[in-house]
């Protein structure tokens, strides 16, 4: 959170200088979510992801319906069982319910390492391609809409942080 309030008070600082001091700086943006969506390896990528989370949730189903058979079974025959298998019916329900619960978070959880790690080479690819762009145009700062971020920052770019330190007088 204080992240996003400093890359806001980052932006806002910037559209409030004066627009001479920005006469020899060349700004530019982009919307890198808009470009990332047209990469072509992207459609591959959810296809992929897509049948890795059927395979995932055809064996919460198959868990699901384990544990409504038990619990159908259960109600059925409460009522003539003693109360040590009873206790230990209940159990069971209570193991194979944590069970499932515990499946699915692995399920979401490696479903998002999987998307994560097919996507992240054409994010790569994306950056080395504004980058490109940045420095063969000259940009010394280019804005990612989408992130609300700066996503380039030429070498050439002024870091003024000593000099706002200076006047607050902090070291």
């Amino acid at each position: 959170k204080l992240i996003t309030m400093l890359k806001k008070f980052v932006l806002l600082m910037l559209c409030a200088l004066p627009l001479g001091l920005f006469a020899q700086e060349k700004l530019g943006h982009i919307n890198s979510k808009e470009i990332i969506s047209l990469m072509p390896e992207i459609p591959d990528i959810e296809k992929k992801v897509d049948a890795l989370g059927k395979q995932w949730e055809s064996e919460i189903m198959k868990m699901r319906e384990e544990y409504n058979g038990k619990i159908k079974e259960f109600q059925q025959k409460q009522d003539s069982m003693p109360d040590g298998i009873k206790q230990i019916r209940m159990s069971e329900i209570q193991e194979l319910e944590q069970r499932i619960t515990t499946f699915q978070q692995t399920a979401y959880s490696d479903l998002q390492k999987k998307q994560q790690e097919m996507v992240n080479p054409v994010i790569e690819k994306v950056k080395k391609a504004i980058n490109d762009v940045a420095v063969e145009n000259n940009y010394t700062y280019i804005f990612d809409l989408s992130a609300q971020s700066i996503i380039y920052q030429s070498p050439k770019s002024n870091d003024i942080t000593a000099l706002v330190k200076k006047k607050l007088a902090l070291k």
